[in-house]
């Protein structure tokens, strides 16, 4: 489940990232400068360079608009896999600090990415393109919502606050990406930690009543198993609830 984008909220994975069907890259640049906006406005407040995911934005802004054959294959291999190829960082330097070319600010920024990343310069994780695919979207639906609403179009009823849940799972990349208004997700992650205590609870006890068993009879295995069973989950809330 995809609930929102950190720094380096994906971890490394092998070269065999999914590639993303073309069909897939968002054709309405006004929206993603507004989504590249607001990630420049993140990084700025904490005094790095752009996530992942604004990084991928800027390369799909730059994709989009008419670039050198061997840089417009550079980002598209970098908007499927993360991969940032040699070549691509000579182009982002040339355009960066070229005051002549049209989109130098956004170079610049994908430079400065790329300068951040150091040495890791292969792919970012398994799926990359198709799980920021997924952050896309969700986002773009956050922003129409939002724009609903300042339109008057979705108020609430009675005085009560409007709740926004929305879902959309991608059966390719087993991605299930939730949008949810803030008093919403506050009280689900709250439902999430209290059910990651239950079960971390849980394994203590099988724990402390497997000791007691004989090593290797059935009590003490099925004690195991169902500890190991409630580590893996209560891993996978606290992974939510920290993200």
């Amino acid at each position: 489940m995809t609930v929102r984008r950190t720094d380096n909220g994906i971890a490394s994975a092998p070269p065999q990232a999914q590639r993303v069907p073309a069909d897939q890259l968002l054709p309405d640049l006004a929206l993603y400068e507004r989504l590249i906006g607001e990630g420049v406005a993140d990084a700025h407040a904490r005094g790095t360079s752009v996530d992942h995911v604004t990084a991928r934005r800027l390369a799909i802004w730059l994709a989009a608009r008419p670039q050198e054959p061997s840089f417009a294959q550079g980002l598209t291999r970098f908007i499927n896999t993360g991969i940032i190829q040699r070549d691509l960082m000579t182009r982002l330097r040339v355009h960066a600090r070229s005051c002549g070319y049209a989109d130098q600010p956004e170079a610049a920024r994908l430079m400065q990415y790329c300068t951040a990343r150091g040495t890791d310069l292969g792919p970012v994780a398994h799926n990359f393109g198709a799980a920021c695919h997924q952050m896309d979207r969700a986002d773009l639906m956050l922003a129409d919502l939002r724009n609903q609403r300042l339109n008057g179009q979705a108020s609430p009823d009675h005085g009560d606050p409007l709740i926004t849940v929305l879902a959309r799972h991608d059966p390719d990349s087993q991605i299930t990406t939730l949008i949810l208004d803030s008093v919403t997700a506050d009280v689900a992650i709250y439902a999430i930690a209290a059910h990651a205590q239950e079960r971390e609870a849980h394994l203590r006890q099988a724990q402390a009543s497997g000791q007691n068993l004989p090593e290797g009879s059935y009590g003490r295995t099925n004690r195991d198993l169902i500890a190991d069973r409630d580590t893996r989950i209560a891993a996978r809330l606290r992974a939510v609830q920290h993200e």
